[in-house]
């Protein structure tokens, strides 16, 4: 067995950044995605339909392949001679964006409050940036493939044309706060400091037990003691007049007609047919930040462009806005295998799953140059059985699968042994509680972010706690005969890792699936004939909590999961009952939620006060006290909670380039991370070989405070 390619195959297959594999080009050769690509569906049929002239939106959750399947894409469009392409890193771009130091002049004299003046410049910034960069790709495709050597002049000079594009990027990086925008900031504001005063004068009103006064301004208003934030913009957003208004003026202080213009021109003067623009993790971004992306961007690009302009969009399912852009008139492909190999018999659909996982892993081990059967335990399991359990391990997510291998090699390769089942799942359950099982704990513990992203996981933690008590319940009763009649008699250990629930609760999970901690396994009817789902909970998680995953062989257990005792629906229900409820954005009036058909019918609109918009929310109480003891002195951001994580589970010294293929970010932004990481004392830099590269180890100091 050669150990360091096997090594060098897993880190293939888990690393983040976007697909190019450089790191692998000795090994593989040049332009690696070429030769490992491995489509999901036989005869290449996503990356065809990822191909085609209509713009195309691929869904994956993370991991899925989406970054492979365009860079493959972009590659074959390469050879085409009649279309120019670009791509962009949504997410990378938006982290690398410093926030805008700007004057407050401007807001003081126009009643516009400090937070609504800042905020709004910080989005223009985001934005013109994103415009801006695209058009900086588009000129450098166009000196790559020596556009000027085509170009016939006839409406005007590639230099000029050149300089035209050039002027309008340098404009709209740096935004200006135009007059037609005073007037929906000052109405925001407003709705800010109406907020921020009903919340102090009920804060104050709870203080004093209903007794006393509030002390107010010579105007008669509430003064308002907090300075407000970034969440109020957002959530004044909330309000679709107000959102629809300022989206609208947004997308007017950018030269949209303009630009499109000078693009239809580059194209007719060159003989190219369109450009077809790459957008890769563009559901990364807050949901306000991905409304204006889309509304202020997106959508005049494509709407707008007489079919000059294509665009080709990664995003997670259940985490696109479409806005102005009709679904009907795109191409939408959805990678979790769910959805790739729908079929009436759930046998035909894993075998399916299989063959790819399959494929997958052959090429790769090909392509390196090793026989794959070197490293797994033939003499007792056959490589098919090997390729079933690493699909229902990964769900089939490829970066999943390179985590698993990464386990398998450290257990087991390093040390001369083969893979067999054991160590898979051994793998699995590592995964599952040295990652997976982080994002709820050390993010929630440590990460610096808004109260209500912290009380949406610990939600979630709830939920998915209450699938797992039910699941080892229903094992318990299933194994006392007290379920099922005769249907489990002779099964000693009844798997209880899948269950059922209707469609209308499918929203519910969507946070704990794109996080992997379980995942739609199929649609089907229960034995009442009604239409429900199946969910099966992560495997290393069933492995980590000891009970049994999948189902038993056997055509009579084709029927598995639809038992009655497997149906979820009620206990899912009496969770949410009992979590949930509605509230006005406006007055603070909650609604219990089994009016929630009655609020759609009404477009969510309040019926004490008549003007706030409702929305379901998560209650509180039970987090706040948790919440209120967490220690904000030791709190990270985000990223900077992940570059430890990544550090102290890989106990090595790694690269800035390292640990962001494993995170989801650029070299360069981990890079500033860890220099404050440094100077807090929670890392230590320095140089390991001879061409003097910076190593980024995690101290002794990190570990006792956030992993001990």
């Amino acid at each position: 067995m050669e150990h360091i390619k096997f090594m060098k195959i897993a880190e293939s297959l888990r690393q983040y950044r976007r697909a190019e594999l450089r790191d692998f080009e000795d090994e593989i050769g040049v332009d690696p995605v070429d030769k490992i690509y491995m489509d999901p569906l036989p005869g290449d049929a996503v990356l065809h339909s990822v191909l085609s002239s209509n713009t195309t939106f691929l869904l994956g959750r993370k991991g899925t392949g989406k970054s492979t399947i365009f860079t493959k894409a972009q590659l074959s469009m390469r050879d085409k001679k009649n279309i120019i392409t670009t791509y962009l890193d949504v997410k990378s771009l938006y982290d690398m964006i410093p926030t805008q130091q700007t004057s407050n002049e401007v807001s003081a004299n126009d009643n516009i409050s400090e937070t609504a003046f800042r905020s709004h410049m910080l989005r223009k910034s985001m934005l013109g940036q994103v415009i801006s960069e695209l058009l900086k790709k588009i000129n450098v495709s166009c000196e790559n493939l020596s556009i000027w050597e085509r170009w016939t002049g006839k409406k005007k000079r590639y230099e000029e044309l050149r300089s035209s594009l050039e002027k309008i990027q340098e404009e709209v990086k740096t935004p200006k706060l135009e007059s037609n925008e005073l007037p929906i900031l000052q109405r925001i504001t407003t709705q800010i400091r109406t907020k921020n005063q009903t919340e102090n004068a009920k804060t104050t009103s709870e203080k004093l037990g209903g007794k006393g006064s509030v002390k107010t301004t010579g105007s008669g208003s509430i003064e308002a003691s907090a300075e407000s934030s970034l969440t109020d913009f957002d959530k004044s957003l909330d309000d679709h007049e107000i959102y629809n208004e300022y989206s609208d003026v947004v997308y007017k202080s950018f030269p949209f007609s303009e630009i499109i213009t000078e693009i239809q021109t580059l194209l007719s003067e060159c003989g190219l047919s369109k450009l077809v623009i790459f957008l890769d993790d563009f559901s990364e971004l807050s949901f306000v930040d991905q409304r204006l992306f889309v509304d202020v961007i997106l959508s005049p690009l494509n709407n707008s462009s007489n079919e000059a302009i294509k665009l080709k969009v990664a995003g997670y399912p259940g985490r696109v806005y479409y806005g102005k852009i009709d679904p009907n008139k795109i191409d939408t492909i959805n990678l979790d295998f769910s959805d790739l190999y729908e079929s009436t018999e759930v046998q035909e659909m894993e075998r399916s799953a299989m063959n790819y996982t399959m494929g997958l892993l052959e090429t790769r081990f090909n392509l390196f140059e090793v026989d794959i059967e070197d490293y797994f335990d033939c003499s007792s399991n056959s490589m098919d059985e090997y390729y079933r359990l690493l699909f229902q391990a990964s769900f089939n997510v490829p970066r999943i699968i390179g985590h698993l291998l990464h386990f398998c090699y450290i257990d087991r390769i390093s040390k001369g042994s083969k893979i067999n089942l054991q160590a898979i799942r051994l793998a699995s359950r590592k995964y599952f509680e040295q990652t997976v099982h982080l994002y709820f704990d050390k993010l929630n513990r440590f990460a610096l972010e808004p109260f209500e992203n912290k009380l949406d996981r610990y939600n979630q933690k709830e939920l998915l706690g209450t699938l797992i008590s039910e699941a080892k319940e229903t094992r318990k009763r299933i194994m006392g005969d007290e379920l099922g009649g005769t249907y489990f008699q002779g099964i000693s250990n009844p798997p209880t890792s899948h269950f059922i629930v209707t469609p209308n609760l499918n929203e519910f999970f969507a946070s704990l699936e794109s996080n992997f901690l379980l995942s739609k396994y199929k649609n089907t009817r229960n034995k009442d004939g009604q239409q429900v789902t199946v969910y099966a909970l992560f495997y290393g998680l069933v492995e980590s909590e000891r009970f049994q995953w999948g189902y038993p062989p056997g055509r009579e257990y084709r029927n598995y999961f639809v038992q009655r005792c497997f149906d979820y629906t009620r206990a899912v229900h009496n969770y949410l009952s009992n979590n949930q409820t509605i509230e006005c954005n406006n007055c603070g009036t909650c609604y219990s939620l089994d009016k929630r058909e009655s609020f759609e019918m009404y477009h969510w609109k309040c019926p004490e006060c008549a003007v706030g918009d409702c929305r379901v929310v998560y209650i509180a109480d039970n987090f706040k006290e948790e919440f209120t003891q967490l220690d904000e002195d030791i709190m990270l951001e985000t990223i900077e909670v992940e570059i430890l994580s990544v550090l102290n589970s890989e106990e090595r010294k790694m690269r800035a380039g390292e640990i962001s293929h494993l995170i989801d970010s650029t070299h360069q932004m981990v890079g500033k991370r860890t220099s404050k990481l440094q100077e807090l004392g929670l890392i230590e830099k320095g140089k390991k070989d001879i061409n003097g590269k910076t190593y980024n180890e995690i101290t002794e100091l990190a570990k006792r405070i956030y992993f001990s």
